[in-house]
């Protein structure tokens, strides 16, 4: 690991210093390549505009400290919470390629690593990307409100996974579906589990605004292997709150979601419920639900964008940013979190979070957020305990 990062480093380093020479000894030729100066990163591409070779990337910076009802669980403390790095393009104008590895605590970890072919209204993906549930999981942790995604995201366990992905949609519609197994890590003499998800998006717009709603449903079997559910406080750095290790290899998701959009106004809601098979006991099942209520106002008078057909939060325009003259984007944000790991004999604690956040958009690439939250927690474990936390957090992202 101690010496990927530098070659990687050194490798792009060098691409970038040679890439203006080549290009120009090639213009001077063939004039067949352009190497621009993007926003942020430059982009390398040719003449026709049919290939492209972009690099991309993301550093989360956090600190985060929070006091528990149980003192062993009191934190404080400074995270790398992400370091991606990675490569996409195209190789003509429908087939395009997309990699990215996360070199965050001291270790490698590739987040997407497929090829995506276009054709007509379709788009089919082959390799691991994002199973398709949930407006925020699908949408760059970069471009949510708060540091971390709602408690559950990672309670039922929202992710990625190799398989074969297709999408298709208009202005005011989107449709993705896809089947997965396993993931880009892989063992001998292992039995990977099956996945199938799919999820719809409907929308229009409005005076001075966006509008959305959507489902999805998730099929999972991981053969061997079961499900833990669990879901932290706020942060990632923050102690796990509700958990319940089931006995359930198979189960089913269903979720709902929807936002909307007026001027510097916007909120959104998402719920899921699972059904975990034989999570307790042989023939005794669990049904598990969770979800958010989110609302925010940017105090700075721009509007938070929504990708009705890829059903996602997009980057935001700031209109004044720092370093033109501006004082950047502020956003206030408020949500209540919930999840629920109760059900017939199941006992991982219903969880509540209720977050405040304050975001400053330094640039449509730079932003630093705060956050607090209050987390509680109860019904947890045979003897039915409750806890609760709060814990504060700050990042400073940058992405590209």
């Amino acid at each position: 690991m101690s010496n990927i990062i530098p070659k990687m480093v050194a490798v792009s380093i060098s691409a970038f210093v040679l890439a203006p020479s080549a290009v120009a000894q090639t213009a001077d030729n063939a004039k067949d390549v352009v190497f621009s100066s993007g926003d942020p990163a430059p982009t390398l591409r040719s003449k026709d505009g049919s290939a492209e070779l972009n690099l991309t990337g993301r550093l989360f910076l956090d600190w985060s400290t929070g006091q528990d009802d149980n003192p062993a669980n009191d934190f404080s403390g400074t995270q790398l919470r992400a370091a991606w790095f990675g490569i996409q393009g195209k190789v003509m104008d429908n087939i395009k390629y997309n990699f990215v590895a996360d070199f965050s605590n001291n270790d490698v970890n590739v987040k997407d690593a497929f090829v995506q072919f276009d054709q007509g209204n379709w788009s089919y993906i082959v390799g691991q990307s994002r199973v398709p549930n949930s407006l925020e999981w699908n949408s760059p942790v970069s471009q949510t409100t708060f540091m971390e995604r709602g408690a559950f995201k990672s309670a039922f366990g929202l992710g990625r996974a190799m398989g074969v992905r297709a999408a298709t949609g208009g202005d005011n519609w989107g449709f993705k579906v896809g089947v997965f197994q396993g993931t880009d890590i892989f063992s001998s003499a292992t039995k990977e589990g099956f996945i199938a998800s799919v999820r719809a998006s409907y929308g229009g717009k409005i005076k001075n605004g966006t509008w959305m709603i959507g489902a999805s449903s998730r099929y999972k079997d991981m053969k061997s292997k079961t499900i833990n559910y669990k879901a932290k406080a706020i942060t990632n750095q923050s102690m796990v709150l509700s958990n319940f290790a089931s006995l359930a290899s198979k189960e089913t998701l269903y979720a709902a979601e929807a936002a909307i959009t007026v001027g510097s106004l916007f909120a959104t809601a998402e719920y899921a419920f699972t059904d975990a098979k034989d999570a307790v006991a042989l023939n005794t099942d669990a049904n598990f639900n969770g979800g958010y209520v989110e609302i925010g106002y940017i105090l700075t008078g721009e509007s938070r964008p929504l990708n009705i057909r890829a059903g996602a939060w997009e980057r935001p325009l700031v209109d004044k940013p720092i370093g033109k003259g501006g004082t950047g984007m502020w956003m206030l944000s408020a949500r209540f979190d919930t999840v629920d790991l109760n059900d017939n004999g199941a006992l991982g604690g219903k969880q509540n979070n209720y977050v405040a956040g304050l975001s400053w958009y330094l640039t449509r690439y730079i932003r630093a957020i705060l956050n607090y939250g209050h987390s509680t927690v109860k019904n947890r474990g045979i003897l039915g305990t409750s806890n609760t936390a709060d814990v504060v957090g700050l990042r400073m992202n940058i992405d590209w």
